[in-house]
Parts: C-alpha cells; sequence; structure tokens
C-alpha cells in the first residue's frame, strides 16, 4: 500500500510524504502506483520549476521507495494552487482505490 501523508499548518499544505507500493499490479504496470507518483513528482517540478520555491526539504529513497518534501511555512500560502491541487487529486485516487492507497492528514 501506499502511504500519503499530508502536513497542514495554520491552514496550508507545507509538506508531502509519499512511502511505499500500491501494490495494485506488477511493478511496471501499476496504474495506481504511477498515478500517485506522477502527482508528487508534478508538486516537486512546479514548486522547484514553477514556483521557485526556496527553502525546499527533499528526500527521496528508492528503496523503499519514499519521497518527501518540506516548504517553508511563511512560503505555503502562496503556494496554494499548485499544493491544494495535488492534494484534492491525491484524495480522489485513494477514494477510488482505498485499498492500494491511503492518505495521514496531520496538522502541524
Amino acid at each position: 500500500m501506499t502511504e500519503v501523508t499530508l502536513y497542514w499548518a495554520k491552514g496550508a499544505l507545507c509538506g508531502l510524504e509519499s512511502r511505499g507500493h500500491s501494490d495494485f499490479a506488477e511493478k511496471g504496470a501499476d496504474v495506481v502506483c504511477a498515478a500517485v507518483s506522477t502527482l508528487v513528482h508534478a508538486l516537486l517540478l512546479g514548486l522547484s520549476d514553477v514556483a521557485k520555491a526556496e527553502g525546499l526539504e527533499c528526500r527521496v529513497d528508492g528503496d523503499v521507495p519514499l519521497i518527501r518534501v518540506f516548504w517553508p511555512q511563511r512560503i505555503a500560502p502562496s503556494l496554494e494552487l499548485l499544493t491544494r491541487t495535488v492534494a484534492l487529486s491525491l484524495r480522489e485516487v485513494a477514494a477510488g482505490n482505498g485499498e492500494y492507497v491511503h492518505i495521514t492528514e496531520v496538522q502541524l
């Protein structure tokens, strides 16, 4: 199962972690895992290359697999269009694939 954790502070998303494989299908054919991975990578690209967000903290571990990214709480409100869109999209993936994706939301 893919475990996604969304980290919120003062009503704004300020971090995300995605851990594990969904096990919906074999590696390379797993569309659920691909959907989560695509959304998380789109978030990373949006934060770094489009929004040019400074102070990003990112950890990637392909063995787990794990992607963890945090951005400063002070800039989180200015990134809401991007971050809320990704959060909503991840919730939709989880809603349709609950046995393969689980989302936890944490208030910091």
